[in-house]
């Protein structure tokens, strides 16, 4: 008579776990799963994308000073925050005395855009991207938009953010 040791196959000795066969998934199971999950998920994506779309841009920005018109000489800029403490925006005087301000977020992945003086650009370091200084329109590069305006006024010698606009 043979022992049990010769019996079983090389692999289930090997491997000596022994499990019960109505704990195992079978492949009918595990499709149906794979199916119900996949379809779960392109629910869900699209449900979160349709309730983006539709939901209503923010309008109630608060005013701001951000800084006294002699305090930027022309061709000059200055970073500050707007709407909240940790949106980074820039203020920017032209030469001809006008500013413009806009958000430091590149629209294309996030990096934080700077003015360079020398080309009188706004430029993207992280993917070349660069934008008009006036308008924060796209010049070159990446980006499929332009930078978010932040809206100002200039009253009693300051200048005040007022609201953010897209570009």
């Amino acid at each position: 008579m043979k022992n049990k040791a010769q019996k079983d196959p090389h692999w289930k000795r090997d491997f000596s776990v022994d499990w019960d066969k109505t704990s195992l998934i079978t492949r009918r199971e595990f499709t149906r799963f794979l199916g119900l999950s996949s379809g779960a998920l392109a629910v869900g994506t699209t449900v979160l994308a349709a309730a983006g779309t539709l939901s209503k841009p923010r309008t109630d920005y608060p005013e701001q000073e951000i800084a006294a018109v002699d305090q930027i000489k022309p061709r000059g800029f200055l970073a500050f925050h707007y709407p909240h403490k940790d949106d980074h925006a820039l203020l920017l005087r032209h030469e001809d005395g006008t500013f413009s301000a806009f958000s430091q977020k590149c629209p294309h992945l996030g990096c934080h855009v700077f003015f360079a003086e020398h080309t009188g650009k706004l430029e993207c370091p992280c993917h070349e991207g660069f934008f008009d200084a006036r308008s924060g329109d796209v010049l070159a590069g990446p980006p499929q938009r332009g930078l978010d305006r932040v809206e100002i006024e200039v009253r009693d010698g300051k200048v005040f953010a007022v609201g953010m606009g897209e570009a």
